[in-house]
């Protein structure tokens, strides 16, 4: 669904197991836990393993977060008893419920549809084998935000409800559902600054299918196809300035240099005009002062909903003076697309970054990847 979760306390956030016999205290356990999936680029969580248990440790899970962790202990032996201060969950999960369409993308990726039995806002969601059994209804949409169907998520009896926050008050949903015996797992992947770390977000879902060594291995392909796009594209000798996005009722939101966004615009060889904020989200910016930096920019990208520079030009009639709209270099990520609008590159995107960076450089560098076919973006007309 869209990221539009809004939730409102921060404790009572991690429910401590029952039957504890294993270490007390989380320092005995870090002292003898050993690594066994390497996390190299995310920085929202945490992976280790002691005993018979694999400890995962999910940090800061949404804006402004600060110091608030989130602690799982999963097993396949539903007699262990549990570390104090983990939420013990049995694996591997067999029925889950998801918040965000990523969530789809990395479950698909991990060929686990068959676990989804409720997802939240079928309109946004892409995945065909996903559509197709909630057409036949044993696929359930369970709602969003404060319409979520607390009746529902009960009957579907989910192992684990992945969700999100976009700010603390996530902690009422997870108490919510707390109170109706049901397990919950934050997912803070969409905070991570860079397309890799994001996309390293399957190694913790695959800990609950038990998969972790598949995710690795999946991983590890994708990173490296990556990184060896970033190096052709590293030594351009030109880098066009990139502009981003469209206004939001008279409001630009503009996202900083720690952005997933800029990081891909300067690893296809581009140069994001507003490297200069250091921050992460997005933050309003007042039109005018945007639309002076926009007349620099070479190119334009990420366009929303619109389908064409003429539904551009009616948002602002100004937009038609800016050289990527008069060279005709503007181009959307919205090129998949199914017939209720939901976009793809919001649900597999999250596991294919270098596909989506190989479109950014076919698009700012042809000559790099003439062979290059555009899969997640399209030439606006």
């Amino acid at each position: 669904m869209c990221r539009n979760v809004y939730l409102i306390l921060l404790i009572l956030v991690i429910c401590g197991c029952k039957n504890r016999t294993a270490p007390d205290r989380d320092s005995s356990i870090a002292s003898q836990d050993i690594r066994k999936v390497p996390v190299s680029y995310a920085t929202g969580f945490d992976i280790k393993y002691y005993g018979g248990y694999t400890l995962l440790t999910v940090r800061d899970p949404w804006q402004q977060a600060d110091n608030i962790e989130f602690k799982y202990a999963l097993t396949m032996d539903g007699n262990a008893g549990c570390p104090a201060g983990y939420e013990l969950i049995e694996i591997p999960v067999k029925r889950v419920i998801c918040l965000s369409t990523t969530h789809i993308g990395f479950i698909g990726f991990l060929g686990q549809e068959e676990s989804v039995v409720g997802i939240s806002g079928k309109n946004y969601i892409n995945d065909e084998y996903i559509n197709r059994h909630i057409e036949t209804g044993q696929i359930k949409d369970i709602g969003f935000d404060e319409s979520l169907n607390y009746e529902l998520i009960v009957e579907l009896n989910p192992d684990i409800v992945f969700l999100y926050g976009v700010t603390g008050a996530v902690a009422s949903y997870i108490n919510k559902l707390k109170e109706l015996d049901i397990k919950t797992v934050m997912v803070g992947e969409y905070l991570e600054e860079t397309p890799l770390a994001k996309m390293e977000w399957v190694k913790f879902i695959a800990a609950f299918y038990n998969a972790e060594q598949k995710a690795i291995s999946m991983f590890d392909s994708v990173s490296q196809n990556y990184n060896r796009l970033v190096s052709l594209a590293a030594n351009v000798p030109e880098r066009p300035k990139v502009l981003l996005g469209l206004p939001w009722h008279g409001t630009w939101y503009i996202s900083g240099s720690r952005s997933y966004a800029a990081r891909i615009i300067k690893d296809a060889g581009g140069e994001y005009l507003w490297s200069g904020l250091d921050y992460r989200d997005s933050q309003p910016l007042g039109l005018e002062s945007v639309f002076e930096k926009a007349f620099t920019a070479d190119f334009w990208l990420n366009t929303g909903e619109v389908n064409s520079i003429s539904d551009i030009i009616k948002a602002d009639t100004r937009f038609s003076e800016l050289p990527p709209v008069s060279s005709g270099r503007v181009f959307n990520n919205n090129n998949i697309m199914n017939s209720f609008g939901a976009n793809d590159y919001f649900e597999k995107g999250v596991v294919e970054p270098d596909i989506i960076l190989s479109d950014i450089i076919r698009i700012l560098h042809p000559e790099i990847l003439p062979g290059h076919k555009l899969k997640y973006y399209r030439q606006m007309n």
